[in-house]
């Protein structure tokens, strides 16, 4: 998921919004502004489509060609604002409000980011050659503009001279807490700092801005490079139908195959080689695919090993200006882990309690193999085999093959089942609303009460509180991969709105899950299934905010925190209560069969130890870097060598033995601060979400409590960041967290 938190060292300012954060402009919903526009402004609005504050948004007209002009004159505008707040008086009595000054700077802010955030939104979805271009030329300036806001001595010189005024001593709680949140990110951030050592961060932040885009973009080129193209069927051996009707019909829409000349594409999208290497009998066809995997951003054209140890090297020397030792002392010190050591010593601690059930289950994949395998020799796996042999193995042990549930978790029903699951569970409907896709730059409008959307697989959504008809919230949703659009999946808060003006707050959630084949509709895995439900545990985090000050809304908790309401979500589509709710087979509209439920129920924690340690080597090695930055930079060694040695541990031996995914991990390297040093932040927040859920959604005798949905709501989705994030928890659960409770999850004995 992304938040707005990702600007907090660049700027200055914590809670600068962007669209992938989150992107705001209060008045856009007010119904007056669209029904009293002037001509003036409608004009300026055709020929500059971003500018437009509408949250009805003209996704067609916003072509590449509006974003280097469009970008120019919403950066000149904000620093006239910026100046209009940093000119103000300080010696008069009076003249400073919260107003003027802290308010009037997150207006600025939010203006500012829905013209950003448009650009930001497109650029992960539908990225072209001229889209990056524009992109490319406009970045540094929005970083250059990002950063010296945050570190305007006037502006800072405002703040603070309000900050001691009597209003800003008695605020009300909100109000205060958010005026503390700028103070201390100004302080944080560098405003105090002298002038030579701000320009030193200015120069940073463009520079990283700029280098970790590139590393974004290889990793997305270096995805769509790779192709396989299978014109023997018999290689296919073991695959599952459904699969090899996905990579045929990938062959015919690249024009690779036909009906009379079939053939069978293979790309590096996570549904592509992922069945691919679960179930494919032909070691040698595994294997290649399985080495252009390893392979992504390594060496070649798109080689990303530069850039990651560029990146590691400004995130250090940002530390040391600001005055820390290192990277994560400097971000956590607003989380819940607070620095480096604490976080560090959370994955440890949740290491040591893993490894031995780890080792126990690489034990047993070993024993299943040689029982099953006369040529295997009981040695180490080769990388191509693992998954092969745990889905082997998965299925003798539990009878359980996790494609036999696809034709039950067809698009409509997995989505009428959370939105059905989500009204209960917080007393809201949820209305798809009409919407048209438009040809970019083709001049047509969308039809009166109709709602564009930038590709023809997106939705669009409205949020109503039940109780009072109110409208909460709008939202988008795109599931499905193609080439112009980022890995991954994630939620972006896009507005925040001011509840006290009737504003609502807007969303979106992105994915790259199945998508259909032919007529028939898109069948989801299971694991899409709780991907879905992880977004929109965030996407309801957000539309569900009820904060007094927009920019504490939903998201903006610590980043240790933001993750338990998405995880937490996950757990409903592993009861049995909840999937007899929507889980219908696509054509015979029976319900996924009570066998089937308790197959893959059982199934959950197998190798439970194994996906918490993957999670934990990721973790760690995020942490080790950045908290030995120094000595990393330089050894002179890449940082793909070195992540394999620290993390060896982590992982069961392997021959030859695997890279690491750093030269094309995104959650770290793909924007400024993103989730370097907080990639820990998951299991934090799952071993929160676990205890929560488990103790407070069931029951002692098993059943669920789904009344407990409004309280969740009341106490953790309306409140966002008007309260520590601790203390948010011990008012839901009643007490402090019970940290074994991820482990019990995921049955792991030592």
């Amino acid at each position: 998921m992304n938040t707005k938190n990702t600007l907090i060292l660049l700027s200055g300012l914590a809670l600068l919004p962007f669209f992938s954060a989150c992107c705001a402009t209060p008045s856009a919903c007010e119904p007056a502004q669209t029904e009293t526009v002037g001509a003036s402004l409608e004009n300026e609005w055709v020929n500059h489509p971003f500018l437009n504050p509408s949250l009805n948004i003209a996704w067609s007209q916003l072509t590449p060609d509006k974003i280097v002009p469009d970008m120019t004159i919403a950066l000149e505008r904000a620093r006239t604002n910026i100046d209009k707040i940093a000119t103000l008086p300080t010696d008069k009595p009076g003249a400073l409000t919260y107003e003027n000054t802290v308010g009037a700077l997150w207006e600025n802010a939010s203006e500012f980011d829905f013209v950003w955030g448009k650009v930001t939104h497109l650029e992960n979805v539908c990225m072209s050659d001229e889209f990056r271009k524009a992109y490319a030329e406009i970045l540094p300036k929005v970083s250059e503009y990002e950063t010296k806001t945050g570190l305007d001595e006037r502006l800072w010189k405002v703040i603070k001279a309000y900050s001691e005024t009597e209003e800003a001593k008695n605020l009300p709680p909100q109000k205060a807490r958010y005026l503390k949140k700028v103070c201390d990110s100004f302080r944080d951030g560098g405003a105090d700092l002298p002038a030579d050592k701000k320009r030193e961060l200015t120069e940073i932040a463009k520079e990283l801005t700029t280098i970790t885009q590139k590393f974004s973009q290889n990793v997305l080129d270096a995805t769509n490079a790779w192709k396989k193209l299978v014109t023997d069927e018999a290689l296919l051996a073991g695959l599952p139908q459904a699969n090899k009707d996905a990579a045929l019909d990938a062959a015919k829409k690249a024009g690779l195959a036909t009906d009379e000349k079939p053939a069978w594409l293979f790309t590096l999208q996570q549904t592509s080689y992922g069945p691919a290497l679960k179930f494919l009998e032909n070691e040698a066809l595994r294997k290649e695919i399985w080495e252009a995997t390893d392979k992504i951003c390594i060496g070649g054209e798109f080689d990303n090993s530069q850039n990651m140890l560029r990146i590691l090297e400004l995130r250090q020397r940002e530390a040391e200006i600001l005055g820390e030792k290192n990277f994560p002392d400097l971000l956590l010190k607003r989380r819940m882990a607070k620095d480096g050591k604490t976080a560090l010593e959370f994955v440890q601690k949740l290491y040591a309690q893993t490894k031995n059930a780890f080792d126990r289950e690489y034990a047993e994949l070993k024993n299943f193999r040689k029982q099953n395998d006369p040529a295997y020799d009981g040695g180490d796996f080769a990388p191509w085999d693992l998954a092969f042999w745990t889905e082997k193995m998965r299925r003798t042990n539990y009878a359980f093959d996790s494609n036999a549930v696809k034709p039950y978790f067809p698009e409509n029903e997995v989505m009428s089942g959370l939105f059905a699951l989500t009204e209960r569970l917080y007393n809201v409907d949820i209305v798809e609303e009409k919407s048209v896709y438009i040809e970019p730059g083709s001049g047509k409008t969308a039809p009166e009460g109709v709602t564009e959307v930038w590709h023809p697989d997106v939705k669009f959504y409205s949020l109503y509180d039940k109780a009072t008809g109110k409208k909460l919230g709008i939202f988008y949703t795109d599931w499905f991969p193609r080439a112009s659009k980022r890995n991954g999946a994630w939620m972006n808060p896009c507005f925040a709105g001011d509840r006290s003006r009737g504003e609502i707050n807007y969303g979106l959630v992105c994915g790259n899950m199945t998508a259909p084949i032919g007529d028939d509709p898109a069948l989801f895995t299971h694991y899409d299934v709780t991907t879905i439900y992880h977004e929109f545990g965030h996407l309801m985090h957000h539309l569900l905010g009820n904060a007094e000050v927009p920019a504490l809304n939903g998201t903006s908790v610590a980043w240790d925190f933001v993750e338990l309401p998405s995880q937490l979500n996950e757990n409903w589509v592993w009861e049995p209560e909840v999937l007899n709710t929507f889980a219908r087979h696509y054509q015979t509209g029976e319900t996924l069969p009570a066998e089937l439920i308790e197959k893959m129920t059982r199934a959950r924690t197998f190798q439970g130890a194994y996906q918490q340690m993957r999670q934990l080597s990721f973790a760690f090695v995020d942490l080790y870097l950045h908290l030995n930055a120094k000595d990393v930079l330089k050894s002179g060694k890449k940082l793909n060598d070195i992540g394999i040695e620290v993390t060896k541990d982590f992982a069961w031996k392997q021959s030859p033995v695997p890279n690491t995914n750093l030269n094309r991990f995104t959650h770290l390297f793909r924007s400024p601060v993103g989730y370097a040093s907080g990639y820990y932040s998951y299991k934090w927040a799952e071993a929160l979400e676990a205890d929560a859920f488990f103790s407070v959604f069931r029951n002692p005798d098993g059943s669920l409590n789904y009344d407990k949905g409004m309280d969740f709501r009341k106490k953790i989705l309306e409140k966002g960041d008007t309260a520590d994030a601790d203390q948010l928890f011990r008012d839901f659960v009643g007490r402090d967290p019970d940290w074994n409770a991820i482990n019990v999850l995921h049955g792991i004995k030592d």
